[in-house]
């Protein structure tokens, strides 16, 4: 074995015997605990049909109100409010109301909100008048009052939605004043929560337990009611028909018997 070659055995025989010490190679790291990687934000977005996250078996909807001023003149109002649902849906999914809510790391997040949908779809609320904000008409614009909704999914751990509801509520009503996402529509001028203009209270809510109401369980009897209803009428009316029979046979009788004692009382007096 020549210089050279016993050398290079040497110098690898060294490097092996370093190579399980740290201070001297200053290259090694502890693998880190899954609870000490933090999760990097992804911004989620909501797909085609305006859904994002992921589907679980409790939900609830929530309902508000905005006014939004538009240019008329380019795409009609329902665009427009389809186009701003996409945007507030967005807003909602990528939030700190969820903790990476995309579908690929949903088991990971730390919050009990899974899912939200932009359905049901927000409404033009036709005669009722704007409040709030102006459109002027000289300058191609217009306002139109809205009932916005849309669905959020969350995982039940036994306590309800225990507040959560009403921190969608206030974070869209907030982001919306705010001024806290981009509208995407150039027709879109200026859009403001407003109060309930309806003075009507809000609609159901899934999640929530549906009141003690009596209804028919039975499809194909919905006349039971009017049937029952029938058969007393008919029995309370011949009930008085027999009464009244009974009591004109009975004035009947009588007469007769007040007839048969005048005649035998004249025939005494003869």
């Amino acid at each position: 074995m020549n210089q050279f070659t016993k050398a290079l055995v040497l110098t690898a025989m060294v490097s092996m015997a370093h190579a399980g010490d740290d201070d001297d190679i200053g290259v090694h790291f502890d693998a880190p605990l899954e609870e000490d990687v933090p999760i990097v934000a992804i911004p989620c977005f909501a797909n085609d049909n305006g859904f994002g996250g992921a589907i679980t078996d409790t939900s609830f909807t929530v309902e508000y109100y905005y006014e939004m001023v538009y240019r008329f003149g380019g795409d009609e109002p329902d665009a427009l409010l389809s186009s701003f649902e996409r945007d507030t849906t967005n807003f909602l999914l990528q939030s700190d109301l969820f903790v990476s809510p995309c579908s690929e790391v949903v088991p990971r997040q730390a919050g009990n909100a899974q899912g939200i949908s932009a359905n049901p779809p927000d409404e033009d609320l036709d005669g009722i008048q704007c409040s709030t904000l102006t459109g002027v008409a000289s300058r191609g614009t217009a306002c139109v009052v809205v009932n916005g909704a849309f669905e959020v999914f969350y995982i039940d751990d036994g306590n309800g939605e225990n507040g959560l509801k009403q921190r969608f509520e206030t974070k869209i009503k907030n982001g919306i004043n705010n001024g806290d996402f981009t509208i995407s529509h150039q027709d879109i001028v200026e859009v403001a929560a407003v109060p309930d203009p309806t003075g009507t209270p809000g609609g159901k809510d899934p999640a929530k337990t549906p009141d003690s109401n009596i209804v028919n369980p039975n499809p194909e009897s919905d006349n039971t009611g009017i049937i029952i209803g029938g058969v007393v009428g008919a029995v309370v009316v011949v009930g008085a028909a027999a009464l009244y029979q009974s009591r004109r046979a009975g004035a009947a009788a009588s007469g007769a018997a007040g007839a048969a004692s005048s005649a035998a009382s004249a025939g005494a007096d003869v």
